[in-house]
């Protein structure tokens, strides 16, 4: 059997380990992520892959102090994370700077309005076109910046329902903006 691509009888097993360890080290697991990750939803998107990874490289039967081999199994994660996330950057920003023609550049002043145009539009779509919890939770985050905690006591709701009404919302006006330009292009 291929070691890259174990069958599936091996993941349900794999699975299964994984499992047990996130049952008996769950919440270490989590304390060492939060402790390195300020943001929570990249703090989650951590936990989740982190558990993947043991699904696909289960820990060694020989281990002697499992908090500390997932402590550095969690931390190399982590910093694999920042890693990928860094490069991604900087792939945007060279291709921002290569396709950045200074006769197409516009001033500041310019740029700014028209992005502040732009927003206002946005978000007269949103009050127009969702109801009042979705428009009010992406209208505290997005243009009041305020974070989903923050939206959450805002609004006295609790944050999975934040993020529900945000990504509804999003969903809908992306869908109404979609409807906008297919009939403009008409």
């Amino acid at each position: 059997m291929n070691s890259k691509n174990p069958g599936p009888d091996r993941l349900v097993w794999n699975g299964i380990a994984a499992t047990r360890i996130f049952d008996d080290y769950g919440d270490f697991i989590k304390n060492v992520i939060y402790s390195q990750v300020q943001d929570e939803d990249q703090a989650e998107d951590l936990f989740q892959d982190f558990f993947l990874s043991l699904v696909s490289n289960p820990l060694p039967g020989d281990i002697k102090n499992i908090e500390a081999y997932l402590y550095r199994a969690i931390t190399n994660d982590i910093a694999n994370s920042i890693h990928l996330k860094r490069k991604y950057q900087n792939c945007l920003y060279e291709y921002a700077e290569r396709y950045n023609h200074p006769r197409r550049q516009k001033t500041p002043e310019k740029v700014v309005m028209e992005v502040e145009e732009e927003a206002n539009k946005v978000f007269e779509l949103v009050e127009k076109h969702l109801p009042h919890t979705e428009s009010q939770a992406v209208r505290f985050q997005y243009r009041d910046g305020l974070d989903a905690k923050e939206t959450a006591a805002k609004m006295s709701v609790g944050n999975k329902t934040i993020r529900g009404y945000v990504s509804e919302g999003l969903s809908k006006i992306r869908r109404l903006l979609r409807d906008m330009k297919a009939r403009a292009a008409e």
